[in-house]
């Protein structure tokens, strides 16, 4: 399986064997702060974990849908509501819930999750949920915008853990806690438009873990970077 970063929360995955051209593309949060042309470019199946327009472009997905009539949308009630409402084809835009196992682009996809962090009592949560996604006897888990664990890991854990490391409703060591608590070989940081080089420093120090301890590999990526799974 092939990762490529596209930016704040957009990450694809590209599965060999599962396509006649020799691979599918699995984009998950393609949202208005990521390079979603790159990102959508191939896309056979979309995942959106919550509506929030940094994880979802609508427009950006209904140009998509529209020009590609064989790609399929996953996503929340409300995200998938927001879609279809933006002109999506109904027929091809399908609500997911906690507890879930999907088969996305040639993916065995397992949702979790259910709430969005929470940023202040007064704000309502947003519905979130999470995807583990396995191919290939590879796997990534992406949290959207919580820290909830994925709900049924393979053994010793995903191989990537996708982590939140900056936004309004996390603090520094929520996502050190995160990357520590979930076993995986290798923690990519996302959710991270809001940070400076400063900011990527300190995050990769955090994480390091010479500096806390952690048996993974810290791989920060850079938008259009990737690495194989």
């Amino acid at each position: 399986m092939h990762l490529t970063f596209h930016g704040h929360a957009c990450v694809t995955l590209r599965l060999p064997g599962t396509l006649p051209d020799g691979g599918g593309t699995l984009v998950i949060d393609p949202g208005t702060f990521s390079d979603t042309d790159s990102a959508l470019a191939g896309a056979r199946a979309i995942l959106i974990t919550h509506d929030h327009v940094d994880h979802v472009d609508a427009t950006a997905v209904v140009e998509h849908l529209t020009a590609h009539p064989d790609t399929q949308v996953w996503a929340t009630g409300p995200a998938a509501s927001a879609l279809r409402e933006a002109g999506a084809p109904a027929g091809r835009v399908h609500e997911v819930a906690p507890g879930q196992v999907l088969d996305a682009g040639g993916a065995r996809v397992t949702v979790g999750g259910g709430d969005h962090a929470l940023i202040h009592p007064e704000i309502p949560r947003a519905v979130n949920v999470t995807y583990l996604v396995e191919a290939d006897g590879a796997s990534v888990f992406h949290p959207g915008d919580s820290f909830d664990p994925p709900a049924a890991a393979p053994e010793g854990g995903p191989d990537v853990l996708l982590v939140p490391v900056a936004a309004p409703w996390l603090r520094t060591a929520e996502f050190i806690d995160f990357a520590r608590s979930v076993p995986a070989a290798t923690v990519v940081p996302i959710h991270d438009v809001f940070l400076s080089e400063i900011g990527h420093g300190n995050v990769g120090r955090w994480l390091d873990t010479a500096r806390l301890g952690g048996e993974y590999t810290y791989t920060r990526l850079a938008p259009g970077e990737s690495l194989e799974v």
